[in-house]
Parts: C-alpha cells; structure tokens; sequence
C-alpha cells in the first residue's frame, strides 16, 4: 500500500480545507477525512504537510504522521496474516469488527471504479444495489451477511426484479436480459469477494454461475425504409431533424456509436476524411467522408467554424469539460468533472434515443434506435458484398468472429433463396400437371377417360 495526504476539494464553513489520508493498493483508492482542517496558503502540496508558518504546524503534522503510522502498523499485520485487502485494512484502521456485509461490501467496490473513472459500470452497479438494498430492506433488515446469498435468496430477488416497472415502458415489467444484468452484477460482486478472501468459490449459488443473457436481434433498415427516413419531413433545427441527420451521419461512417457521434468535433473533421478514437475501446478511426456524410455535415458548418465546437449540438463548448479535447484528454479529467460529462453524454444519449422512438411511430418503422445505423451500415455492406475482413476492420470489432456473427443475422439470403426454390418446385409442378390433362383432354373423351379410371378401359 501506498499513502499520501491531499486538502479537500472544497472549503468547509469557515473557509478552511480538511485534509485527507489517500490509501492506495493494486488500483484501489480510498479517501479517509482526518479531524484537521488549514486554510489552503498554509498546505504545501509538494511535502505533503502543513507549512511552518502556520500556528498549529507543529501539531497538526505531529498528528498526519501519527496516522500515518497508524495506517503502516495496521498494514503489516494484515500482511502477516496474508489478509490484506482495502475493506479489512480500513476496517483495522478505523477500529470496526470485522464483518463482510452484502451491501457495505458491494458498495466499496463500486468506490473503487471511482479512480479508474469506469462511469458506465459505476452506474450498473448502482442501480443493482438500489434494487437489492429495497428488496433486503423487504425482508425487514438493513443488510445481509453472506452467507444468507443462497439460492432461495436469489430465486425470490429474481422474482422481485420480475416485478418491478420498466422505466422506459411503464406499462411492462423488467425484460428477462435487465434482469440477467442485475444477476450479473451480484455475481461479479461475489466474485470479487472470493478475491478478498471473504468467501469461498463453492459458496457463490449455481443459479448466478448460470446467469445468461438472451442475444439480441440484429435487424438493419432495407433500403425503402432508409428512405422512408431520409424524406420523412421534419422541422429543420428541430430535435428530431437533429436526431435524425446525427443518425444517418453515423450510419454513412460504418456504423460510429452514440456516444463518439456526441462528442465528435469540427477539429476530427480533417480534409475528406474522419478522424477520431473510440470512447468504448480507444480504438482509432481514419475513414473517408461519402458524400451523404458530407451533405449532412454542410447543414452544420457555419462560417468561421471553431476546430473546438461539436459537430452536433449536444455539448456545450464553453462547458470545463470541453477544454478536454480527445480521447487522450479525457483520461486526465479530474473525477468530479469525469463524472459529470459522463452523466451529460449519458442523459443525451437517452435524448436522442426518446427522439428515435417518435421518429419510429411516425414513419412506421419497426426497429430505430442508434445502434440500428450500426447494423443498417453491415447490412448494406453485406449486399454490396464487402468481404468480413475489411467489414471488421470499419466497425472496429476485436475479432472476425463478432463480424460473421453480425452478417449472419443479417444476411437471410440463403434461406430466401430455399424458400423461393421450394416455391417455384410447386408451380413447375403445378404446371406440368396442367399440360398432362390438356394432352389427356385431347386423346380421349370423358368416357374413355371414365373406362380408364374404373379399368375397363380396351385400348382399340
């Protein structure tokens, strides 16, 4: 473990800050308030403790390295008895019994994504251990130990998320792969605690190892709904006029995600080509701008167009966040303003998916939401016949096999193509019988025909 002393990010009452002992270990961080407190001209950042020039130097110091050697004497007991983790060394360090509760327990390791700023899996998680602290506050306690996760305990949270409202439809329930998600999430929690050593393999239920979500569908646009959509008439500068060019942008440009779409700028526009990273994976993209691109990006350049300024308009360029440029940028973002971009992109992007909806009831549409443009721009490739090696290389998946996943859903060829030969076996056949009776008709008379049938039939 490593410790340092930092001030507060914000001044207390009185204008002073409160300092605090910073806990370190194999990518954890913990923030622990100590009882002092010094105007900021008084800290000296470099050293990491008070400046003499400040009254109570001298005791306050005097304090930080006695909880610093506090912090070190819990530490090496710990290790000596190979029970290190940061939940049993800030429970030493803070004179707790030591006791693994679920919840407690699940939401230090949500904290612990606060320093590697995984905002996506920190909301995950907090939504699950919402829903599970209401359903154990249902049985009448505030937590529970764990060894009270048994499989009873997760059939009846299971049916307790069966039941819950979706919030996107509040006439429906929880859909079976929301539910797989929050299992999910308990599952990995308890995986972690086999880590730390609360608790052993063996104890984590056969029905979370199970857990398995349902793959989704992949369905594209076809060309005549595409087009449907480009000549819906809509309000120019209205939301949905904007929601739809973001949209068809994304789709003409392989498939870009939501999130890249938002964030991308005028400075990722360079020549005829467009230049960014993946939010997701930090993949790089170079690719060429078609023109359906190009026309929509002439709706928003504007004379005198700032490099700096989003191409859509979602953020706001005079925002702290936007001083952070790319990629490479954001990774340096300070916690706090890493936190609230994140929340700004994430509630856009449920904006823009609302939008699609309204977009969807009125052109008839079965399926549009963002991550359609994804699977329109593979399903076009596919009838283009571009090979799933340049294909993969456009959407930028890890491997070829998520490339052939998504043709093969996509492409229904094969099986059209029986079904049409199935269907032309039938009328071919339809039709020789025909010619047969016709030539029947004209060799013999009804009753000939009639003799043949019953047998008695004497050719002359």
């Amino acid at each position: 473990m490593t410790y340092h002393f930092e001030l507060g990010h914000h001044p207390t009452k009185t204008g002073d800050y409160t300092i605090f002992l910073l806990v370190y270990q194999k990518g954890e961080r913990k923030r622990i308030k100590t009882t002092i407190t010094v105007p900021i001209k008084y800290w000296d950042t470099d050293k990491e403790r008070v400046k003499k020039s400040c009254p109570t130097s001298k005791e306050d110091n005097k304090e930080l390295q006695d909880l610093l050697v506090k912090a070190k004497a819990v530490e090496r007991e710990l290790n000596s008895q190979g029970k290190l983790t940061m939940m049993r060394f800030l429970d030493g360090f803070q004179g707790k019994e030591q006791s693994y509760m679920l919840i407690t327990y699940a939401k230090h390791i949500r904290e612990t994504m606060v320093l590697g700023k995984q905002w996506g899996t920190y909301k995950k998680y907090g939504d699950t251990i919402n829903k599970l602290t209401n359903y154990i506050l249902s049985l009448g306690v505030s937590d529970l130990d764990f060894r009270d996760i048994t499989p009873s305990f997760i059939s009846g949270f299971t049916s307790y998320l069966q039941s819950l409202t979706s919030q996107r439809n509040p006439e429906a329930t929880l859909s079976p792969n929301t539910i797989a998600k929050h299992l999910k999430v308990i599952r990995a929690i308890l995986y972690r605690a086999v880590d730390d050593g609360i608790i052993k393999h063996e104890d984590i239920p056969r029905k979370l190892i199970s857990v398995k979500e349902v793959a989704p569908a992949i369905t594209g646009l076809r060309e005549h709904e595409l087009t449907k959509l480009i000549n819906l008439p809509l309000k120019e500068n209205s939301d949905r006029w904007h929601a739809r060019n973001a949209w068809l942008f994304a789709m003409y440009e392989g498939g870009i995600r939501i999130a890249d779409i938002i964030q991308l700028r005028w400075r990722n526009i360079v020549g005829d080509r467009l230049i960014y990273t993946m939010s997701k994976n930090g993949k790089h993209v170079n690719v060429i701008l078609v023109q359906d691109a190009l026309k929509i990006l002439k709706l928003y350049r504007k004379p005198g167009q700032i490099l700096s300024q989003y191409v859509f308009p979602y953020l706001d360029v005079k925002r702290e966040y936007a001083k952070y440029l790319d990629y490479e940028d954001r990774k340096t973002m300070p916690p706090d303003i890493s936190k609230k971009y994140f929340e700004t992109v994430n509630s856009k992007e449920a904006r823009i998916a609302r939008l699609l909806r309204d977009i969807r009831g009125l052109t008839g549409i079965p399926h549009l939401t963002f991550h359609t443009a994804r699977h329109t721009f593979a399903l076009r490739a596919r009838d283009a016949n571009v090979d799933n090696t340049t294909l993969k290389n456009i959407l930028q998946h890890s491997c070829l096999n998520t490339t052939e996943t998504y043709v093969n859903k996509l492409d229904w060829r094969s099986e059209d193509a029986a079904m049409k030969v199935m269907s032309l076996d039938k009328t071919h056949h339809d039709k020789d019988k025909k010619k047969i009776i016709k030539q029947i008709q004209k060799l013999f008379s009804p009753e000939e025909l009639i003799e043949i049938l019953s047998g008695t039939f004497m050719p002359i």
